[in-house]
């Protein structure tokens, strides 16, 4: 049950108003832009290390490059040959698939992948010596780019089998893993798969993959050891932490904080970690990040809804939508500026795949559009972007996993040589690098447009118009506002729309369209097209404000969450900060809202929203509830404070 009622009482604020005013906190992957490189498929910058080793047959090592599922021979040296091209296109920083040592094959296929080590403390010999990846982290900090590696923790390479329901291994591998507690069955669930007992998502083998018993404190110290070692050895600089979901809350919150605290024990107050769980439900997803386990997840909801607006150029309400969920992710220590954003990955497809498959055969300039369409909204919209590595050379692929790894370098498998590329002509016997492709050249223009215009990846993001195929945001920083204007459309279309710089001149930056503006704005785009842009004016607002009490609403969220929210008229920008106590304690920040919902069938529009988390107060409290915004003359406004009943 929750019971509201208003105070005005002027003495319910014992510390100054100013105090209750707290910026959107973004987190440390909000202005990143990272390029995603599985190693073993980008550049074989040495040959000698192709086998991992001095036994060459194939069953051995994993080395064939003729096959999808085994080793190619990317390595370390390949990616440091490489980053002055990853530089150039604008990137901030990289992330590279797992680096630890592998076990070489499993079953019919290879580890090339890095999803299953077995030794954690050192690099893979298939990628190379310590050396080398040391001279890559240190290229990279050259070019002021960040590495950021892929970190597992819920499992390790499939060494345990089951004979009569009991664990058993091997005596040539009963002491492969490294560090040496990883050898013992008692660090292990040893459930299999699908597990009857227990939680088969916490507790079950990923796909037969030795599943740790991360609630064991000897393996949560034994793996916090493990990571903080490769930020003081190797000098990384972030980490995105696979299969996130399978591994249970109170490991996340214990192993996080140290992660934080190592980096910035090595003066790296910069260091993102997003998780990654494959789920596309916001309410889900964003519970991760609300809840407390990690700063940031890849926003699988954002691949879903721009995907299909790329693909097919329709429901721009389902973007709003996408956008209005934002307030999910809203704490006083998160949001969903942090998110990191994807097109598509090497588990589920590229998006060129994606493309590829909703366009009909021939309609090469259809797919380029569409692909061109895609990386704008991937580049200019809220979070930031991870880019798969040749997708900005228009590569498909067949499908996802095995099928979505391809060879930047001169590939051997045959299929690949003959695939579809956007922009280009198959590439056949060539390598990735000796071509030029039109999407390579328009992450590099957009990116280069972002880093002349910081509100492009810092600012605030509105909503301003979603009709049909034509989905119109913008971004606001320093009185400066930007139109961002994406048609999905098969045809040319308009729209009118306010903004707070309505009667500015516009200055086109990127893309297509026309502006024109008077009491509202007008902007037409053609077919499949995107433009963003910029107001000549700065916006100046000398305006009062004047706050009304925050409204409590029930849902049906997890734990229960209150949604609170203000609703303010106009089309101007404010930050909105909600404050809660429990009466006669101290308040405390739930979060700050910066930008309004944008009304859809779902969601009524107009409101700045956070939300209340009742697990986070003792049953029975009573719990006080305040916003606090600064005016146009720079004046702390309060609103009423609201009573709420836990």
């Amino acid at each position: 049950m929750i019971s509201l009622a208003l105070a005005t009482s002027s003495t319910a604020f014992a510390q100054p108003n100013s105090k209750f005013i707290k910026p959107v906190v973004r987190g440390p992957q909000s202005d990143e832009s990272v390029y995603f490189i599985m190693t073993d498929r980008f550049e074989n910058g040495d040959t000698s290390n192709d086998y991992g080793g001095s036994n060459k047959s194939r069953s051995v090592s994993g080395f064939a490059p003729d096959d999808i599922g085994w080793w190619h021979g990317g390595d370390f040296k390949g990616i440091t040959k490489r980053l002055d091209y990853i530089k150039a296109m604008g990137f901030t920083s990289i992330w590279i698939t797992p680096p630890v040592v592998q076990k070489y094959v499993q079953g019919d296929s290879a580890a090339y992948h890095g999803y299953w080590g077995v030794d954690f403390t050192t690099v893979d010999p298939h990628l190379g010596s310590e050396e080398d990846f040391k001279e890559l982290v240190s290229g990279a900090h050259k070019l002021d780019m960040k590495v950021i590696i892929d970190v597992v923790v819920n499992h390790t390479a499939d060494v345990i089998y089951y004979e009569n329901g009991k664990p058993v291994v091997s005596a040539a591998e009963a002491n492969i893993k490294k560090p040496d507690w990883l050898n013992l069955l008692s660090n292990y669930h040893n459930l299999g798969n699908n597990p009857i007992n227990g939680n088969p998502v916490l507790d079950g083998d990923f796909y037969g993959l030795d599943d740790l018993k991360t609630e064991d404190p000897k393996v949560v110290s034994g793996l916090i050891d493990i990571w903080v070692d490769w930020i003081t050895k190797f000098d990384i600089d972030g980490m995105r932490i696979d299969t996130f979901k399978h591994v249970n809350p109170e490991f996340w919150k214990a192993f996080i904080p140290k992660i934080q605290s190592a980096a910035l024990a090595a003066d790296k107050r910069d260091f993102p970690i997003f998780g990654e769980a494959a789920d596309t439900d916001a309410q889900t997803l964003s519970t991760y990040v609300s809840g407390g386990q990690v700063p940031s997840v890849l926003d699988f909801d954002f691949q879903k809804q721009v995907k299909s607006f790329a693909q097919f150029g329709v429901s721009a309400q389902a973007l709003a939508e996408l956008f209005n969920r934002d307030d999910l992710y809203t704490t006083s220590t998160t949001s969903a500026y942090g998110l990191a954003t994807f097109l598509g990955n090497h588990d589920m497809g590229r998006i060129g795949y994606f493309l590829n498959n909703a366009v009909s055969v021939g309609e090469s300039q259809t797919l380029l559009e569409r692909a061109k369409l895609a990386n704008a909204a991937l580049f200019l919209l809220r979070g930031g972007p991870v880019l798969y590595y040749g997708d900005e050379k228009g590569m498909t692929g067949s499908g996802g996993d095995k099928k979505a790894r391809q060879d930047m370098f001169a590939t051997q498998v045959v299929d690949w040589q003959d695939e579809v590329r956007i922009g280009s002509t198959a590439i056949k016997s060539a390598s990735a690098f000796d071509t030029r492709n039109p999407l390579e050249d328009q992450i590099t223009e957009l990116q280069k447009v972002i880093a002349t215009n910081p509100a492009l990846r810092n600012g605030t993001q509105q909503v301003r118009s979603a009709k049909g195929g034509l989905f119109i945001a913008t971004r606001y920083l320093n009185g400066v506002e930007y139109i961002i204007a994406l048609n999905g459309e098969d045809s040319p279309t308009d729209a009118e729309f306010k903004t707070a710089s309505n009667k500015s001149e516009w200055d086109l930056l990127s893309g297509n369209c026309a502006i024109t503006s008077d009491s509202q704005i007008k902007i037409a785009l053609p077919q499949r097209s995107y433009c963003v842009a910029k107001a000549k004016n700065l916006i100046t607002n000398s305006a009062a404000i004047k706050l009304s009490a925050p409204k409590i609403t029930k849902t049906s969220l997890p734990s229960g969450w209150r949604e609170v929210s203000i609703q303010v008229p106009g089309s101007g920008y404010l930050e909105l900060t909600f404050s809660a106590r429990v009466k006669g304690g101290k308040w405390k920040t739930i979060g700050t809202a910066d930008r309004r919902t944008f009304a859809t069938n779902e969601t009524k529009g107009g409101l700045y929203r956070v939300y209340l988390h009742p697990e986070n107060y003792k049953k029975g409290s009573t719990v006080e509830i305040v916003a606090a915004t600064v005016d146009g003359k720079n004046k702390v406004q309060l609103s009423k404070i609201v009573k709420v009943k836990i």
